[in-house]
């Protein structure tokens, strides 16, 4: 009998569908698949509130048992928590859902529950559950991220940190026959890239959301766009760019005008297209961090006028008037006094971005006499 033949065969009540079940299954299996089958039959009636309860029940049901399994229940684990975060989710956006409660909080806390069972596992490594906390921190990150409360995020890969074997396996390696599902690896390490970006580990935030677009396959088109948006701006951030064919490939190419003022130091335009880009990035959570190359865009800026001072002079310059910024910026279409440039001037100093002193007393900026605009990606780090 095919899903959709049984379920209509519950909505008439034609199948005792617990007698079925504990005929089948020992406790407390017999409970966790009567209520899979209420939650899929109340999804089907529409009413994702009453769903979502079932889902619950199912879960606790089986945690009852996985907390005595082995890793034989992984599959099941992952079933569950993706039906009980879409059915959470589904819930918190019905017209029944309680004013002010979240189902998706309940679906957290019932997955933290999974969580410590299987980070807490003493078993041997090779029938560990541990093999399993990938699934379930994948889950919570996905729940975190849509409340935008991420700071039990932490926590999670604290975790994983810890497990010694699953670190070696995040690298692709297998630990006595065992590792994770390259699918979860990929997830796992695109939230912790948008984490670490949050937190300003830029650099780190660089490696993993590499790894995770690197390792997703080419078919999954729109996971490795989605990962590109905020790859694309964190590399800005370190001075990198990216092609116009990789953009235009994967439908990115509102970030070309972006990345080319960046690299030409071109003030005015950058300006101009991150207003344009603002409410966008803002709902993707990289404004900051692409309103943070501004201070990339100066520094290109500022090298520029050195070199063509040099290429001028037909010597060395290492004395520079503040005077003639100003001037070589309202010349582009930023009118800005020089109190206003020798602040921008100070603030990379101190960022390292240039190698150098002001001289207030003289109107004038004196850098270092070698690599006085040290590479971006030297200077950028993990703040």
């Amino acid at each position: 009998m095919g899903n959709r033949a049984l379920l209509e065969q519950l909505r008439l009540g034609k199948v005792n569908l617990q007698a079925k079940c504990e005929d089948a299954l020992d406790e407390p299996y017999d409970l966790m698949l009567l209520q899979h089958f209420h939650y899929l039959r109340e999804t089907d009636k529409g009413d994702p509130l009453e769903a979502y309860k079932h889902c619950e029940k199912a879960c606790d049901a089986f945690l009852q048992a996985f907390k005595h399994d082995t890793s034989w229940s992984l599959p099941v684990v992952h079933e569950l928590a993706l039906s009980l975060r879409t059915a959470a989710a589904a819930a918190d956006k019905s017209a029944t859902a309680s004013k002010g409660r979240s189902q998706r909080e309940d679906a957290a806390n019932m997955l933290q529950k999974f969580f410590s069972a299987a980070v807490t596992d003493r078993g041997s490594l090779k029938d560990s559950k541990k093999w399993g906390v990938l699934i379930i921190i994948n889950a919570l990150f996905k729940i975190y991220f849509s409340l935008n409360n991420l700071r039990l995020c932490q926590n999670l890969i604290r975790a994983v940190e810890g497990f010694k074997e699953g670190m070696q396996a995040l690298e692709r390696k297998q630990v006595e026959g065992r590792g994770f599902l390259l699918a979860e690896v990929v997830t796992y390490k695109y939230f912790v890239g948008r984490l670490s970006l949050l937190n300003s580990h830029i650099s780190r935030a660089e490696a993993e959301l590499s790894f995770a677009h690197e390792h997703c396959p080419p078919s999954h088109r729109q996971n490795k766009r989605l990962i590109l948006r905020y790859l694309v701006p964190v590399r800005m951030a370190l001075g990198k760019f990216p092609t116009r064919a990789l953009l235009e490939k994967y439908h990115l190419s509102y970030y070309a005008p972006i990345c080319r003022a960046v690299h030409l130091g071109d003030v005015s335009t950058f300006e101009a297209e991150l207003a344009k880009l603002q409410q966008a990035l803002i709902r993707h959570g990289s404004y900051l961090l692409v309103e943070r190359s501004k201070l990339i865009t100066y520094r290109n800026f500022f090298q520029r006028v050195h070199a063509l001072t040099e290429a001028a002079a037909g010597t060395q310059t290492t004395r520079l008037d503040i005077a003639k910024f100003r001037q070589c910026l309202a010349s582009t279409g930023v009118e800005m006094d020089c109190d206003e440039i020798e602040c921008v001037l100070a603030n990379l100093i101190y960022s390292g971005y240039i190698k150098g002193y002001l001289s207030h007393q003289h109107g004038k900026i004196v850098v270092s006499k070698g690599n006085a605009f040290p590479p971006v990606a030297s200077v950028v780090g993990d703040s």
